[in-house]
């Protein structure tokens, strides 16, 4: 029985060459589709599944929201330790950002050879609780208990060492020596840990004011997390902060897609990408198999006679079903296969795409998951057709008298319908995307990105000083350095300080404003525009900062922002005013205003900003300014970074144009953009793959009613638009449904920009007469040709 029906579905499928390559095509490409974002998706949902009691850790973070600030994951260790008072909290752990704070060197030799630690934390000793680490040689335990002692990552110990048994070397630093005692595998992709090198740092546990570490948390089963955050607010905070700064704690499984603080230890993913990724995919396999229900149906005429000889030879409805789904199921296995094939032909492009290691294992629950999908795919696809065509009535189908009913028709128009809004909306989408992607990068920054190289990490006691320092005077000699300049705030991350002013009318602000500490000359330096007042100038030593009777006075250019907050309309008249901070004892006499600066990333970034000279609090690090000659930047990153090895005892700086640094920041929305237009370009073409099945289905039926016209004078154009119109009604109708929809998705996503474009018209006109014209073209290129066929030919036998 198998046997023959297998006999006659190879048969089905030589007659209708076609009918079968049309469904074999758009299956195989969009399960190719759905599998490489399955894979995406599915890496991206692993993210720290495999650490320990992963459903019960949190990470703990803090709320600036109402300061004017946003969320940050970073936490006071000491504060994070209290938290053992409460019975739901099980166990601690932290990581300090020793590299960032500068309590740990990560400049170190080698054999006379200079290296950088990368990604350099200290750990507490319990991390082997907390991440799934294996320890390759010596105890990582131990390491973390004892000063001066270090644990590597494989390939950094490959990268310094070349070799992996080094536990007991030593590697020496500025202020003395590390020991190597523990070596450790490096972490899988899939995790948001991001350090290659861990150190032991000691802890004061009298501090309760540095922020400066990652702490997690592991609760107990059942834990109503929104109690636990509120007691640790109330014991965190308390005076003037109360009420407006809270604890959140963010569950470790979610980290990944969830949080976006320029503090994280790597780049994480979004959950839109993903929910877009998997809707995508399975809209693609909509598409597909709503290609297949429309062309099996329309197809049925042409069986209708085989499907009569059956059931007058006997056949039952039963067999006759088995048949048509064993013909959908064999369409659908064999179109896997070929995306599979396809699959390991794209991925490498994939991969970059996505900026992932992806891997498709075959031999596996997931490998499995594809077959399971294939099948239910070419059953659900061919439910309907088994069911319509097997319902045929031998007797009218023999005499001649096959109404096709309306049933088959509101199908076909439905999926015909659905396929179109998918298409228009996915080309709108795509296109504002393309439009927010190139509006934030030619945002204005208020600072110049063009020619600035950027030396990152550099101490600031080498380059942040009053006077200039020899490393700063041996930059500045480079050939093709035109300016240096200092400022301790990454631009395209975040603000680092803050302060709580005092406007000049003696009105205290309700927020917190972001300052950064730069050097002289910072308009120069940045490219700002300036609105009134001055630069900061040498020829005014006054004006770096200076404490006298616990008050530190300092001069301060602010934004146009801080200016209007203050209660300024025009920039001149706070010049010269003093704005305080009496909570640290701060005065700062405003010599300059400028154009508002945008500091951060493009989903979150401050404007309201006020650079301080020579003022920089707790920052221990500092951004090298360098305007360049764009002809000399691969010299100068050579000299530079020798200039810094010798006279700062700091190796592989990060030195980069800050115009790449900013373009990195809109990364992640680039990629977003990509795969939408790839899967957007897919789906368009599965739905003219579909239309053109069913305009060619619809020319063959209608070829006498051609003819006919023909004979009676009817032009081709005419009879070309005749045959379109049924389409374009449909696509009309696509119209309506996929606008408002798609606005209000749309709508959404934008939402999460602080700068966004609006939603424009002419982008909805336009995707719906593209998808009209490819409509037409499709259904017209096929009607052209069946009213170029001579009526003779097609009456001959009437």
């Amino acid at each position: 029985m198998i046997f023959n029906y297998l006999t006659t579905a190879f048969r089905a499928f030589k007659q209708q060459k076609q009918h079968f390559l049309l469904n074999v095509i758009g299956l195989s490409v969009g399960l190719a589709a759905a599998i490489l974002v399955a894979l995406f998706a599915k890496n991206e949902l692993s993210y720290d599944a495999q650490q320990p009691h992963a459903e019960r850790t949190y990470r703990v973070a803090q709320d600036y929201s109402k300061l004017g600030l946003g969320v940050i994951p970073i936490f006071n260790y000491n504060q994070g330790v209290r938290a053992a008072e409460y019975s739901q909290v099980e166990e601690i752990f932290a990581l300090k950002m020793v590299e960032f704070t500068r309590e740990a060197e990560v400049d170190v030799k080698y054999n006379n050879q200079g290296f950088k630690l990368n990604d350099l934390y200290a750990s507490t000793a319990n991390i082997e609780n907390f991440i799934d680490i294996k320890t390759l040689a010596g105890d990582l335990k131990e390491a973390m208990n004892t000063p001066e002692s270090l644990a590597l990552s494989e390939s950094e110990v490959l990268r310094i060492f070349g070799r992996i048994n080094v536990v007991g070397e030593t590697l020496n630093h500025a202020k003395g020596k590390y020991t190597v005692r523990a070596v450790f595998a490096d972490l899988p992709d899939n995790t948001h840990f991001g350090f290659k090198a861990l150190v032991y740092a000691d802890n004061d546990p009298k501090d309760l004011m540095m922020t400066a570490h990652y702490v997690y948390l592991r609760v107990g089963a059942g834990t109503d997390i929104k109690a636990l955050e509120k007691q640790l607010t109330e014991q965190t905070y308390t005076g003037e902060f109360k009420g407006q700064m809270f604890v959140e704690l963010h569950a470790l499984l979610d980290l990944h897609l969830t949080a976006k603080s320029p503090f994280e230890m790597k780049s994480g993913g979004t959950k839109q990408v993903v929910s877009i990724c998997i809707g995508l995919s399975v809209l693609l396999i909509l598409i597909a198999s709503f290609n297949f229900i429309n062309m099996t149906v329309a197809q049925s005429a042409k069986r209708a006679k085989e499907v009569g000889v059956r059931k007058a030879l006997g056949a039952s409805k039963d067999q006759l079903v088995v048949q048509f789904l064993s013909e959908s199921v064999l369409v659908s296995v064999l179109s896997m296969t070929i995306a599979c094939v396809l699959v390991e032909l794209i991925l490498p492009s994939f991969n970059n795409l996505v900026d992932r290691d992806l891997a498709l294992n075959y031999v596996s629950n997931f490998g499995g998951t594809i077959v399971i999908i294939a099948i239910a795919v070419g059953v659900l696809a061919g439910l309907y057709p088994a069911f319509f065509i097997s319902s045929f009535s031998a007797k009218r189908v023999l005499s001649g008298d096959l109404q096709r009913g309306s049933t088959a028709i509101w199908v076909r128009k439905s999926l015909l319908t659905f396929q179109a809004s998918l298409s228009i909306g996915l080309i709108i989408g795509s296109v504002t995307l393309l439009q927010q992607l190139s509006h934030l990068q030619n945002l204005p920054l208020g600072y110049q990105t063009n020619q600035r190289l950027v030396i990152s990490d550099v101490p600031v006691s080498d380059v942040f000083t009053q006077q200039p320092s020899a490393v700063f005077n041996q930059l500045s000699a480079i050939n093709g350095v035109q300016h240096v300049g200092v400022i301790d705030t990454q631009l395209t991350r975040s603000i680092n300080n803050t302060l709580k002013p005092t406007w000049p009318n003696g009105e205290k602000s309700s927020g917190l404003t972001p300052v950064i500490g730069s050097s002289y000359e910072v308009v120069k330096s940045l490219g700002l525009e300036l609105l009134a007042g001055r630069d900061f100038s040498a020829q005014y030593a006054g004006d770096w900062a200076s404490r006298t009777n616990g008050v530190t006075h300092l001069g301060a250019i602010i934004t146009e922002t801080v200016a209007k907050q203050a209660g300024y309309t025009n920039m001149a008249d706070i010049i010269g005013k003093t704005i305080k901070d009496t909570g640290r004892n701060v005065d700062m006499r405003v010599v300059g205003v400028v154009a508002d600066v945008k500091v951060g990333n493009a989903h979150n970034s401050n404007s309201d900003i006020m650079f301080l000279l020579g003022f920089s609090y707790f920052n221990p690090t500092s951004e090298v300014v360098l305007t360049v000659n764009p002809q000399n930047i691969f010299t100068i990153r050579q000299q530079a970074a020798e200039i810094l090895a010798q006279h700062a005892n700091v190796f592989e700086p990060n030195i980069n144009l800050l115009s790449d640094s900013y373009a990195a920041v809109l990364k992640g929305d680039e990629r977003v953009s990509h795969v939408v237009l790839i899967f957007t370009g897919l789906a368009v073409f599965l739905t003219c793959l579909g239309t053109f099945g069913l305009a060619s289905s619809a020319a063959a039926r209608r070829q006498k009613e051609v003819a006919v016209r023909k004979v009676l004078g009817a032009s081709r154009i005419s009879i070309v638009n005749i045959l379109a119109k049924e389409f374009l009604v449909l696509v009309g109708a696509s119209i309506a449904i996929a606008y408002p929809v798609t606005y209000w998705v749309i709508a959404e996503w934008l939402a999460n920009f602080n700068d966004r474009v609006e939603q424009l018209g002419w982008v909805y006109m336009s995707a719906a007469l593209l998808v009209s014209g490819i409509t037409w073209l499709t259904v017209s290129s096929l009607a052209f040709k069946a009213a170029s066929v001579r009526p003779s030919l097609i009456l001959r036998y009437e």
